[in-house]
């Protein structure tokens, strides 16, 4: 959009913002390393017509990946400077008239953050009203609903380039995905216990070559249906949350 088609759009009424924080990471030997961001960008571009009176904003490529530094090409804030990133983001929304914000992460290193920043600023930044989505073990439950609703078990769809995310890019971009490269990694369903070792420890001290999950299953025909789940989770969840 251009700014006057901005003003525009404010001029009408359109008052919510929606954006997307993905990262600059790791995806196994397949994958590239704007899939978050490119999946990011799918959600959110799917998502803003479903939501009446929704402009779609930038997607802010780079997040919190320090557990995914172990890989070359990864890039990654701090937690602080991510936030400061997002604030700054909102705020300046704010600035131009949006009154309220809305934040979909496709990384998982994003929600935590996102959920200490909403407990930090009381869910208000610089005027605006700031609605952050950070339930990131829903999130990867919905991908698991879809998976084993066609005989994929969790710990194959996987919580990182496994068959759910490899499904997601062949639907949105086959042209960056090699299924040549496409391997098996961490073998098991991500809960509390394991997500905590991983952002402890590192993505490297579950899997050495980045991946969480089975790759190779994976189909574009799978990943639409990925990203339609995604997208109801996320409707029914800004909803709620705005009628409240």
């Amino acid at each position: 959009m251009s700014w006057p088609q901005v003003r525009a759009v404010l001029d009408a009424g359109m008052r919510t913002a929606l954006f997307a924080v993905g990262s600059t990471e790791q995806h196994g030997p397949h994958l590239p390393l704007q899939t978050d961001a490119l999946l990011g960008e799918a959600i959110v571009t799917a998502l803003a017509p479903r939501l009446p009176g929704t402009v779609l904003a930038p997607t802010i490529p780079v997040g919190v990946s320090p557990h995914h530094m172990a890989f070359p090409g990864t890039v990654t804030l701090d937690v602080a400077t991510f936030q400061g990133v997002v604030e700054r983001c909102v705020e300046s929304l704010a600035v131009h008239g949006f009154t309220t914000v809305l934040v979909v992460p496709s990384h998982g290193g994003n929600f935590a953050p996102l959920r200490e920043l909403e407990e930090r600023t009381g869910g208000t930044i610089g005027g605006a009203r700031f609605v952050p989505y950070t339930d990131l073990l829903e999130f990867v439950g919905v991908l698991e609903a879809v998976g084993q609703d066609d005989g994929i078990p969790p710990e194959v769809s996987g919580s990182h380039a496994g068959e759910s995310e490899t499904s997601l890019v062949l639907a949105l971009r086959p042209d960056l995905v090699d299924m040549d490269a496409a391997v098996a990694g961490f073998d098991r369903r991500l809960d509390d216990a394991t997500a905590a070792r991983l952002f402890a420890h590192g993505t490297d001290a579950l899997s050495p070559v980045g991946v969480l999950g089975d790759a190779r299953p994976a189909t574009a025909e799978r990943g639409h249906r990925y990203l339609e789940a995604l997208v109801g989770l996320l409707q029914r969840f800004f909803e709620d949350a705005l009628r409240g």
